[in-house]
């Protein structure tokens, strides 16, 4: 995903595609961390107006992204599934609460 200024990379999305409910987990800036969070990165993947924002990677180049751009690590397969399983069963579709 990228800021205003389209040369700038801010954030990615691992998500599962597919014809089932989304499943997606994001870098959060503000928070710093990623986060189940389906209904901020569905404007980005399916809205017409929002698809210049991102573009599809594969995990090897989100994983350089993620380390040299963002300074984090991308989580595992594992990870990001138990992040989605979390996330659905307690309804985070826009993130965990904060607190």
């Amino acid at each position: 995903m990228r800021s205003d200024d389209r040369s700038t990379i801010t954030s990615l999305v691992a998500y599962q595609p597919g014809d089932q409910v989304l499943r997606a987990v994001l870098w959060s800036v503000p928070r710093r961390q990623w986060i189940y969070a389906p209904n901020l990165a569905a404007p980005v993947l399916y809205d017409d107006q929002e698809q210049d924002r991102g573009r599809p990677v594969d995990r090897r180049t989100a994983e350089r992204i993620s380390r040299d751009v963002l300074h984090t690590e991308l989580p595992s397969e594992t990870v990001l599934t138990e992040m989605s399983d979390e996330g659905e069963r307690n309804g985070w579709n826009y993130g965990p609460p904060r607190g």
